[in-house]
């Protein structure tokens, strides 16, 4: 048996250092709206709808083509940050304030593209297809981008790590991967056609098992999940010792290359 989940975390008190923790390169974002392009082949005056679309570092090369984009996220605080960038750079993105597990922010089959980066395992499986096939036009594409690590890395080690902590306490975290699976295969079922998984963008940087202990202690949970005070403590007290003993200087930066994949499917 799965253990229990436990409730989301808001991200508003992630808000002011997503993007240097979490942000993704200038050159990434630019590449990663040119793979979304060719993928759903974008034209004048698409309609776009963005499931957690947090503070917009994905967005804005988005946001220079010639369509119609709203966004939405759950974060009043994300969505601060996102216009705030879109401002400086003279954009004026349409931006609502709604939880993906309600009504999403789009008519019946109003927009011919939905996307979500790194957001819609947050929405409940059965809920994410049913709005998708909802709001999504005759035709009309989902995209699912998210960022991918070796194995060996030093954030996929730990996390997997950090995870394993958590199952031991009774705590299941959230699976990107295995949710998107999860939606396209429901889509499939009901005659989708799924794009080959394309690898929008590379890069590499650099990172200590210190900077990921650091922003894990700055959340208010882990693994998207809320917890309880002390079990986050102990959680990351354990995590730490591992670390330790595992990489010996927990603050000497290790190399780590990233990429970004989309997968797409069409309705």
């Amino acid at each position: 048996m799965e253990p229990p989940q436990a409730p989301q975390v808001l991200y508003d008190d992630q808000a002011a250092r997503f993007d240097e923790r979490a942000g993704l390169p200038a050159h990434a974002a630019e590449s990663i709206a040119a793979s979304l392009a060719e993928i759903v082949g974008i034209a004048a005056g698409q309609r776009w709808l963005e499931v957690g679309a947090g503070t917009g570092s994905l967005s804005l090369p988005l946001l220079r083509r010639p369509i119609r984009y709203v966004g939405f996220d759950r974060s009043p605080a994300m969505l601060g940050v996102f216009r705030q960038h879109a401002a400086e750079a003279g954009l004026h993105p349409e931006l609502h304030v709604a939880d993906g597990n309600g009504p999403w922010p789009a008519g019946d089959g109003a927009v011919e593209v939905v996307f979500a980066a790194r957001a819609l395992h947050h929405v409940d499986t059965a809920h994410a297809v049913a709005e998708t096939r909802r709001v999504l036009a005759p035709g009309g594409w989902l995209a699912v981008g998210r960022v991918r690590r070796p194995p060996d890395s030093p954030r996929s080690v730990l996390r997997r790590r950090m995870r394993q902590l958590l199952r031991d306490e009774g705590y299941a975290g959230r699976s990107g991967e295995r949710h998107a699976e999860a939606v396209f295969d429901a889509l499939e079922a009901i005659g989708a056609a799924r794009h080959p998984p394309r690898e929008a963008a590379r890069w590499t940087t650099m990172h200590s098992p210190a900077d990921s202990l650091a922003s894990w202690r700055e959340k208010a949970g882990l693994a998207g999940l809320e917890l309880p005070a002390a079990i986050k403590e102990r959680v990351l007290a354990a995590l730490r010792d591992w670390a330790l003993a595992e990489f010996g200087d927990l603050h000497r930066p290790l190399p780590q290359d990233e990429s970004f994949e989309i997968q797409a499917i069409r309705i």
